[in-house]
């Protein structure tokens, strides 16, 4: 009998459910967005590792080494490049995310003072 609660005693409650429901859903689906950036990232430099040891497996002299060595150049411009995409795709992820949660906690604000 102590554990019943009136029929109308949880409508204050479902005022901060629902923005925090929304919240939960667009940290997910952000949490989603970066998890999938972070993994074609990680997916590029392990296949460029795998890469390079396929490479330097094949040296086996001087003429080699010297010819490994010059492709190096290529390989840290693509890094190099590589890294400023990730830099810039993780720029456009955070403002995003900055924008949708701002819109989000000001609706929600919104809804919580006029309703």
């Amino acid at each position: 009998m102590m554990n019943e609660m009136p029929a109308g005693s949880g409508e204050p409650l479902k005022l901060f459910v629902e923005p925090m429901t929304k919240l939960n859903r667009l940290i997910g689906s952000q949490m989603e967005k970066w998890v999938a950036l972070s993994m074609d990232s990680f997916k590029a430099y392990m296949d460029l590792g795998v890469a390079q040891a396929k490479v330097v497996l094949k040296v086996h002299d001087a003429r080699g080494l010297s010819e490994f060595a010059d492709s190096q150049l290529a390989v840290w411009s693509f890094v190099g490049h590589r890294m400023l995409d990730d830099n810039r795709a993780l720029k456009e992820w955070s403002a995003d995310y900055y924008q949708q949660v701002n819109c989000l906690a000001r609706s929600n604000l919104l809804n919580i003072m006029f309703k």
